[in-house]
């Protein structure tokens, strides 16, 4: 009992935002949260044997997941490279920046990812990847910058 409210009082706010920017509506993100941590209770056995530094990535798995899964549900389908279609879509502008991000070299798409779609601080980026939270802010500030850049260019081609 203990471990699942601490669990909940961790992850509820990135589990929340992760399905927000996969679902149409909020009331359609709180149910993809409400489905995910009912699928890890039922599978609460298998996130204790998870080390607690990894456990995020499964929490956070298991919630796009569970939003996916609303989605299909309702009989509308996500494409496989990531694109939402019709009213399951993000905005034209969240989908540009995710996509702008994936397509970086791996020096920055990480840590821009874990930084502005997972919204992970330095410090937590630093324990994951490994790396001093200096460097960390040095890849998100040049990595930014090169962001900036290509969205420029995007809004160059489009006009």
């Amino acid at each position: 009992r203990e471990l699942f409210t601490e669990l909940y009082r961790q992850y509820f706010n990135r589990m929340f935002k992760i399905a927000v920017n996969l679902l149409p509506t909020q009331d359609q993100a709180e149910d993809a949260v409400h489905d995910a941590f009912l699928k890890i209770i039922r599978h609460f056995e298998d996130l204790k044997a998870i080390p607690p530094e990894r456990r995020i990535y499964w929490v956070m798995a298991v919630t796009k997941n569970a939003s996916l899964d609303l989605l299909r549900k309702e009989g509308k389908e996500m494409p496989l490279d990531g694109e939402l279609e019709g009213k399951t879509a993000a905005p034209n502008g969240f989908r540009t920046l995710v996509e702008l991000i994936r397509a970086m070299p791996e020096t920055y798409r990480r840590v821009l990812e874990l930084r502005f779609l997972a919204e992970w601080s330095h410090a937590e980026i630093a324990r994951e990847l490994h790396l001093t939270e200096g460097a960390v802010k040095t890849r998100v500030m040049r990595g930014r910058q090169l962001l900036m850049e290509r969205l420029q260019e995007e809004g160059d081609a489009c006009v």
